[in-house]
């Protein structure tokens, strides 16, 4: 097996992050991003890279106070169900956490993907911030299935 590294994403990687949200916000998985929100965020993102291709990605919102978000997590379909999406949370989890004392947080419809990593189930309300910013301009806004999960690492 090809080794597959995890690490910072760089403006180079906008284009491959792209592609790799594309089908999981068609799916109304992940929501939809623009070039211009992954360029102008790309400092928040981390990738899976194997013989130089991008093949997951993952990002983090930071809303102040010590919150943060994990969003946009998703691995080719090649690459998917390999591991690759836990060593991208694994990677920002440590990246986070390296900043004191921190919250961490992740709408999700696979919440036993999360609860591995110390996630405890919540009520949504807890995150206005993330209902006003995102949540206001969803698709599944009055028919949401996803679960509020947080770890306190």
């Amino acid at each position: 097996m090809n080794k597959i590294s995890i690490r910072a994403a760089r403006n180079k990687d906008v284009r491959p992050i792209r592609r790799i949200l594309a089908p999981y916000a068609k799916k109304k998985i992940v929501l939809p991003r623009t070039a211009v929100e992954i360029t102008r965020h790309v400092r928040n993102f981390c990738v899976a890279e194997k013989d130089g291709e991008i093949i997951g990605c993952c990002a983090f919102r930071d809303y102040g106070n010590n919150l943060f978000e994990i969003r946009s997590l998703a691995v080719n379909a090649r690459n998917a169900g390999s591991g690759i999406g836990s060593r991208l949370v694994e990677f920002l989890i440590r990246e986070i956490a390296s900043r004191g004392k921190v919250k961490i947080f992740a709408l999700t419809t696979s919440p036993g993907f999360f609860q591995r990593f110390g996630f405890k189930t919540v009520e949504k309300d807890m995150f206005p911030q993330k209902i006003w910013h995102d949540c206001s301009k969803c698709p599944k806004l009055n028919d949401c299935d996803e679960e509020a999960l947080l770890l306190e690492p």
